[in-house]
């Protein structure tokens, strides 16, 4: 197995790896996108379409001339009523426009480029100066100042090409800039294809698997989770959707064996597959809501008093009344919040208080749900699968019953009921259902990120000051420099993904000596560390403490680094790098502790050790943290990045500003 890196040149392979690919390699599936269906348009641009651009002119150089199979999804279809075929995008838009694609990433990228403009126009930056002096107050350090300015500014970033990427993409008559961007890499792929034979396969909404490798399998939440989650929790009363429109979901399993299936096809000329259910075996909108209803009804989720969650019950009113609805209560809850902050101080105001404080969270997360997830749930197209379903007929019979992908077998009701809510309601941190007998609350736990949350560092500082403790005087400006140069591919890296960045940069650590890390570990408490630890994180550990919470430090950092913070905590779960001949290889033992990952391995330690996550806290920093945020009843979020910040706000939690003491 190779790792590479599609946002680098090459992958970040080396000559001797490039040979051996070009030599080995007869199919390339590139499946690696960006679904996130707010995404800025930079990221989204360079995850969806440079990506897939990149890999697509590597393999091009390739001896063995590979099919190349692009992973797109049905919703490049955008907007576009009726019957849609399995066959390449012509030239124009969903809504009837003529779209040239190459000089539409150029004109995608010049309107990054303007927003990055604006940002640093005087009027914008002496705002982001204020806020920041606020937030910091007069004792905030000049280089404090400087980077929650630079922090307000990403932000102002991010959320300006949402915007500008989301308009851009309804104008041409998409939902969304992951369905443009998906498009837009579609056709850029049959421009730039030269001779490779071409498959693009669009899957519809994945979710849990039918069969393999076990039903009920998924990993992360998909499109229709957080929205059945949403109802689930009685926080979307309302949705907007029609409900007779179809709700286009597949098992996963029925992708990847479609995706093998077509992967031994050489075709002259590009086939399309789109891997779909609407066509061949609909469920509709309300029939999906009912078995849902159905199942919560029978199941519900719980509070953090044992209670059984109300199941709304839908009526399928229409998008412009369920946001004006919630528009309209946004207003009133904002005019009840002023009226509340003139009363006396007392138990009833506080009890108002977090009363308008749940209802503003409902409310503002329903409507993000609207405004993101809206379009789909009134569909006025159907994909058409009859082409997939003949490539199923043409496998002989052994591979159909190997590598099932016949939509049609599936029960719908069955598959929901039986393996798809029983699996996503077991996911970490989400609170048991059941009937009868409440079990016995277990422990209560403060979970702790460590870089950027109880400490001002990351990964990246402390390998920069212990390699500078083994390198003699001389050389330290020159590795300084080289480190230095290094920061904007780690930043972007880490923009994309924690769990990439950490894999990448952990290789520099290959040919350490263990014994030497560790010593270094332990020096940079005392020379490193200590100087950097925000004494409100310290205060706040120490408040947990005395309430008897178990105290858990989880990080992405390695082993001997953490390995002083023992004394501060009763458990530290850490990445650890794997040993070959005395020597550290580079590579990580294990998944890297980041995402989705860091959330499973807490449920897993919460499970060994009887914690009540839901009576949890968890403090973090950064976006990369958001499951493991998610999967507590109280989380914290402490000098949030841009993207972590509006998620904490979208969904009511604490904010924490601290500060080096």
């Amino acid at each position: 197995m190779l790792e590479g890196d599609v946002h680098s040149e090459d992958l970040g392979l080396g000559p001797e790896d490039l040979a051996e690919l070009s030599r080995e390699v007869d199919v390339v599936i590139h499946s690696a996108a960006s679904v996130v269906f707010d995404a800025p348009l930079d990221a989204a641009v360079d995850s969806n379409v440079r990506g897939t651009l990149g890999l697509l002119t590597l393999a091009r150089s390739w001896e063995k001339r590979p099919l190349f199979m692009h992973v797109s999804t049905s919703y490049v279809a955008g907007t576009k009523p009726g019957l849609i075929l399995e066959e390449p995008p012509g030239e124009g838009t969903p809504n009837g426009k003529k779209l040239d694609p190459k000089g539409e990433v150029s004109r995608l990228d010049a309107i990054v480029r303007e927003v990055e403009e604006a940002s640093g126009e005087k009027g914008l930056v002496r705002r982001f100066d204020e806020e920041a002096r606020r937030e910091l107050g007069m004792v905030g350090e000049p280089d404090e100042v400087a980077e929650r300015v630079e922090t307000l500014r990403r932000a102002w970033v991010r959320e300006r090409l949402v915007e500008r990427g989301n308009e851009r993409a309804r104008e041409l008559g998409w939902q969304d800039v992951y369905t443009f961007t998906k498009s837009l890499a579609e056709r850029r792929v049959l421009e730039e294809r030269g001779d490779l034979p071409l498959v693009i396969l669009r899957p519809a909404i994945i979710e849990s698997s039918l069969r393999e490798p076990y039903p009920g399998w998924i990993q992360g939440s998909r499109m229709a989770d957080p929205i059945i989650m949403a109802f689930a929790r009685g926080i979307l009363r309302e949705f907007p959707g029609d409900p007779k429109s179809i709700v286009d979901i597949v098992p996963v399993d029925h992708v990847v064996n479609a995706v093998i299936a077509a992967a031994v096809r050489r075709p002259e000329e590009p086939e399309v597959y789109q891997v779909a259910s609407g066509e061949r075996n609909p469920i509709r909108y309300r029939d999906f809501y009912e078995n849902v209803r159905e199942f919560f009804l029978k199941n519900p989720l719980r509070d953090s008093g044992g209670r059984p969650v109300p199941v709304p019950e839908w009526s399928f009113p229409g998008r412009k009344r369920v946001e004006g609805l919630l528009k309209a209560e946004l207003t009133g809850l904002k005019v009840a919040g002023a009226l509340v902050s003139r009363m006396p101080e007392g138990h009833a105001k506080t009890d108002l208080r977090g009363r308008i404080a749940r209802a503003d969270k409902r409310a503002r997360m329903s409507y993000y749900f609207s405004r993101i997830y809206g379009d789909y749930g009134d569909m006025k197209s159907t994909f058409s699968a009859r082409r997939v379903y003949e490539l199923y007929k043409s496998l002989p019979e052994g591979d159909r019953e190997a590598f099932p992908f016949d939509i049609a077998e599936v029960d719908w009701r069955e598959w929901l009921q039986e393996t798809h809510l029983p699996a996503i309601t077991r996911k970490p941190g989400r609170k048991k259902r059941g009937k009868g007998r409440e079990e016995k609350p277990g422990e209560v736990a403060a979970i702790f990120d460590v870089d950027g949350t109880l400490v001002k560092s990351n990964v990246v500082s402390y390998y920069a000051w212990m390699k500078m403790r083994d390198l003699p005087p001389i050389k330290r400006p020159l590795f300084a420099a080289s480190i230095l140069g290094k920061v904007p591919y780690y930043w972007a890296l880490d923009k994309i993904s924690r769990t990439h960045f950490n894999r990448a940069f952990y290789k520099s650590y290959k040919g350490w000596k263990p014994a030497r890390a560790r010593a270094l570990g332990k020096e940079s408490f005392a020379g490193y560390t200590l100087d950097r630890l925000f004494p409100g994180a310290v205060e706040e550990l120490r408040e947990h403490r005395r309430a008897g919470h178990r105290i858990v430090l989880l990080s992405g950092a390695l082993d001997f680094v953490l390995e002083p913070f023992k004394d501060l905590a009763d458990d530290v779960l850490s990445a650890k790098l794997e040993e070959e001949d005395g020597a550290f290889t580079g590579e990580l033992s294990g998944a890297p502790v980041a995402g989705e990952a860091r959330a499973r391995m807490l449920a897993s330690f919460a499970r060994k050790r009887g914690l009540d996550l839901s009576r949890s806290y968890a403090y973090a920093d950064s976006i990369s943290d958001l499951p493991m945020l998610e999967a507590v009843g109280n989380p914290v979020v402490v000098n949030p990045d841009g993207r972590l910040e509006k998620a904490a706000r979208e969904r009511g939690w604490t904010i924490k500003r601290w500060r080096r003491g």
